[in-house]
């Protein structure tokens, strides 16, 4: 080990560099200027937003619409948080190229990827406390994975939430984590972080093996100063070109908006949560939107116990590199996936009854050639529908009959624009919300009458096949 990698460099020469980088620039340091830049603009955002259910939106319409610049510094805190991970991330992946996570410098990448945590919390609960479909929708999420963790479930929801529902306590709490308790770990972590940087200095490049360094000041004046201008001057042009959208107001009695996106860097959770040959998984919603996130979190963070091998040319460490692209392809192809998955357009929601034709109500199966299983299933789906009363609250299918209460519950689509079944919800969504709706939702109006019996595990199956994988509609009136 050189003088330079045991610190012995930096103890004698002060603050120093290695005489030999690359020709990149210090993501790290970029996604730290990044980073103040968002937390200056929440500073002034927070003058202006309110955080409960009913104020939430209106407050961020108000910043956009009325206060001078407001719209602008809304881009300016959004962008800041996207760019952030984008520029930690390539900080990373540097990083682990050069094996910059090897010894001396282990601390140094479990800090720094508690760091990365903490900016991808910034952008989540920032994400999600603006009132707004999409961030009800992505509540809801929270609450399911929350919910369903084992043994500790309920527990884990309430404290998530702050009760037992989303409400404006779950706004507030939320709030509290984003403008509080992520800024004071931020700190900590970065205090943490520039003790051990402060003697192992920045990571070498892997083919260096000499002692030569140079002042830090010329290190970073040479190699990130036009870097860090170019990447404020992006930030400052995308906040007033793309200022940040807001959808409609989050409606608690609707579904939550099952079929709106998360941000960018959570969509291959999402597509994961929409793939059906998963669904089947036990506890899916747990396994895939909490366990497997958190095992790669797990397994970024021990990567120095795992890989022992001290070679840091990425030529002698094959394994390490195959594993990390095999990942990112992965996790690369899920967001592909959930980005490209679209609401289904209008030739598409106009026909796909069994016959070839557009659906001609309840019952319509005239030229379907539906099978005896398929007969067998819609009688079962329609016995359910009547004795749980869902045309109450819900038109089911193109139904002249059924409630308004509840939304539209279209298995193929209308050539008025209303998506297909399967395009809104997911099968965990649906068998946690329909398997028991006032655990899953307790200010819920879907209440089942006591005389309908519990949704059991074969009913609720029934159901399932019947929405997502049937063809042909039966009648699905009250009694």
């Amino acid at each position: 080990m050189s003088a330079y990698e045991d610190g012995a460099a930096c103890r004698r020469h002060g603050l120093v560099a290695p005489a030999r980088v690359d020709r990149w620039p210090n993501f790290g340091l970029l996604a730290l200027m990044v980073a103040a830049g968002g937390l200056l603009s929440g500073v002034f955002l927070s003058f202006h937003y309110a955080p409960t259910m009913e104020a939430a939106r209106t407050s961020v319409l108000h910043l956009q619409e009325r206060v001078t610049g407001g719209a602008w510094l809304r881009g300016l805190h959004h962008w800041a948080g996207n760019f952030a991970i984008v520029l930690a991330a390539l900080h990373g992946l540097r990083l682990f190229w050069h094996g910059g996570f090897k010894k001396p410098r282990r601390a140094l990448w479990v800090i720094g990827c508690l760091i990365f945590l903490v900016i991808v919390g910034f952008a989540y609960t920032g994400y999600l406390l603006t009132g707004d479909e999409r961030a009800y929708a992505g509540l809801g999420i929270m609450q399911a994975v929350a919910g369903s963790t084992p043994v500790v479930g309920e527990a884990a929801a309430r404290a998530a939430l702050g009760g037992d529902a989303i409400s404006s306590a779950t706004l507030t709490r939320l709030y509290a984590v984003h403008t509080m308790v992520l800024p004071i770990i931020l700190v900590l972590l970065l205090g943490l972080f520039a003790y051990f940087w402060r003697c192992l200095g920045p990571a070498r490049h892997h083919a260096d093996t000499t002692d030569e360094v140079v002042p830090l000041t010329d290190y970073a004046l040479r190699r990130d100063l036009i870097a860090g201008l170019a990447i404020l001057a992006a930030l400052v042009f995308f906040a007033w070109k793309f200022p940040p959208a807001i959808g409609p107001q989050a409606d608690p009695i609707g579904p939550g908006a099952p079929d709106a996106q998360p941000e960018w860097f959570l969509l291959w959770v999402n597509e994961l949560l929409h793939m059906d040959s998963l669904a089947s998984i036990p506890n899916a919603t747990f396994v895939l939107a909490g366990l497997v996130p958190g095992l790669l979190v797990a397994l970024g963070i021990g990567l120095p116990l795992l890989f022992r091998n001290p070679e840091r040319a990425p030529g002698k460490r094959k394994p390490e590199l195959i594993l990390a692209a095999v990942i990112l392809l992965g996790i690369g192809i899920l967001g592909a996936r959930a980005a490209a998955r679209a609401p289904a357009t209008d030739a598409e929601t106009t026909t796909e009854t069994s016959g070839g034709e557009t659906g001609n109500g309840p019952g319509d199966n005239s030229g379907s050639g539906a099978d005896s299983d398929a007969e067998t299933l819609n009688a079962a789906a329609s016995t359910i529908l009547r004795k749980f009363k869902c045309a109450s609250c819900h038109v089911i299918d193109n139904a002249e009959d059924g409630g308004d209460s509840g939304p539209m519950l279209w298995r193929f689509g209308n050539k008025d624009g209303i998506p297909k079944f399967g395009d809104l919800y997911t099968r965990a969504y649906f068998r946690a919300k329909v398997g028991d709706p006032e655990k899953f939702w307790p200010d819920t109006g879907m209440v089942y009458a006591k005389r309908a019996g519990p949704m059991t595990p074969e009913k609720l199956a029934t159901l399932e096949r019947w929405f997502f994988d049937g063809a042909p509609t039966p009648k699905s009136g009250d009694d």
